[in-house]
């Protein structure tokens, strides 16, 4: 069973998201991402945070559907989002749907956080609905099929950006992409690999890396 994690911010794509749940997964909130479940139907198994951003109409529906509250104090060492997530089996898929276009320090810390995870060996990725972000780290391959309509659309341009959070990625090999990577070594900081796309006929894009952390992102290139 996977873990489904919403947690505050704007830009959050209700169909998209909508499109990317399973019948079986588990709704979590962290704080303000009950507001995001409850506009889109769906009732959390919990709702962790300390409760200092969720409306009142939101907290007085949690209440009223008997949903369990974890509340923590307002001055603490982590964020919501990230006690939320600590708080799941490292065994267990995640998929945090959280904003990646708003506040830049809260979508910067979230996509290191996601690095940081992936290193630890959860398997995590995130989305808003529109953009999807997998962080990968050590010895690692991802297959991604252009079929998947959770991801890829018919007649939309997509662009498929690698972006290193350690010092050095290596081993990188793509496939189904219009610029191929082969062995290389990519370096944080670095603009090349930024902005690729999948090539028109791939039926499958893939990503092979030896080590290293990166987050490798799809997102419509607009």
């Amino acid at each position: 069973m996977r873990s489904v994690v919403f947690t505050g911010g704007p830009g959050i794509d209700s169909q998209g998201v909508l499109r990317a749940l399973l019948p079986d997964d588990s709704i979590i909130s962290a704080d303000s991402g009950a507001m995001h479940a409850r506009e889109l139907g769906l009732t959390p198994s919990e709702l962790v945070g300390d409760l200092d951003s969720i409306d009142a109409p939101t907290l007085a529906w949690i209440r009223e559907n008997d949903i369990p509250v974890i509340q923590f104090p307002v001055a603490k060492d982590m964020t919501d989002s990230e006690l939320c997530l600590r708080r799941l089996k490292i065994e267990e898929p995640i998929l945090w749907v959280c904003s990646l276009t708003g506040r830049p320090d809260h979508v910067l810390s979230n996509l290191q956080l996601m690095g940081r995870l992936a290193e630890e060996g959860y398997e995590i990725s995130a989305t808003d609905g529109v953009t999807w972000v997998f962080p990968m780290s050590g010895c690692k391959e991802i297959r991604m099929r252009t079929s998947d309509r959770r991801i890829f659309f018919p007649d939309t341009k997509y662009a498929v950006s690698l972006i290193p959070l350690s010092a050095e990625v290596t081993g990188v090999t793509t496939t189904g992409l219009g610029f191929p990577l082969v062995g290389a070594t990519l370096h944080r900081g670095s603009s090349f690999s930024v902005s690729n796309e999948p090539t028109k006929e791939t039926p499958v894009v893939g990503i092979d890396m030896t080590g290293g952390t990166l987050l490798y992102i799809v997102t419509p290139a607009v």
